[in-house]
């Protein structure tokens, strides 16, 4: 029999183990960042019915997520697919000539955000162009009048194209400062950036307002 001293002992080390053991669980399990969702209205003066509005967020003061990749842009039927491509600073877009017979294509852009001409490239041919900085990139066939793109670069993998004015929402947000902005392909429109503070798991009823740019005085 053991004596009820000892009992007590070898009850309190069978009591006292678990609780050591969940504590050491507890405060082991490592600590996440926030992602939260940020949510709102594009709102257009004068009810401008504007097209392929891209919605995104900037880090207010730092440099945002490495989140670069290679996007494909073809060339078949004399038209470039998809028309419209969302890329993040520092990505590559890879054109290729698709045609199904021997139509030759020569890319080029004179926009300020990237300029860049491929030259002219045969049926099968490859080029890879970067895009390093935020901005919007419009090019064209030299060859083939009618033919057109668009190259919208932005700052941050927190983004969402919308083909109207309208409500938005953009998903898994880490924790943080950010500026909501929006890129617009129609040049005489600019919208005004916001500030957004993520510290809870949603942001809501952001009021994005974009503008009728005002003419400069000569």
């Amino acid at each position: 029999m053991i004596p009820k001293g000892k009992r007590w002992v070898l009850f309190g080390c069978v009591a006292v183990f678990p609780v050591l053991l969940i504590m050491i669980t507890v405060f082991s399990v490592p600590v996440t960042a926030l992602a939260a969702s940020v949510s709102g209205e594009i709102k257009v003066d004068g009810g401008k019915k504007l097209k392929n509005i891209i919605v995104f967020l900037e880090p207010a003061n730092k440099k945002g997520p490495n989140a670069v990749k290679k996007h494909k842009v073809t060339q078949k039927g004399r038209v470039f697919d998809p028309a419209v491509t969302v890329v993040i600073a520092g990505s590559e877009v890879i054109f290729i000539n698709d045609e199904g017979r021997e139509i030759d294509h020569n890319i080029y852009s004179l926009s300020r955000t990237r300029k860049f001409d491929v030259g002219l490239v045969s049926k099968g041919s490859e080029l890879v162009v970067d895009f390093p900085k935020p901005g919007i990139v419009k090019y064209y066939c030299s060859v083939h009048k009618n033919m057109g793109g668009t190259i919208i670069v932005v700052p941050s993998p927190f983004y969402t194209l919308l083909d109207k004015p309208g409500t938005f929402t953009l998903e898994n947000v880490p924790e943080g400062e950010w500026k909501l902005n929006a890129a617009i392909s129609h040049r005489r429109y600019s919208a005004s950036p916001v500030d957004v503070a993520v510290s809870g798991p949603s942001v809501d009823s952001v009021i994005l307002q974009i503008s009728r740019k005002r003419r400069k005085r000569r």
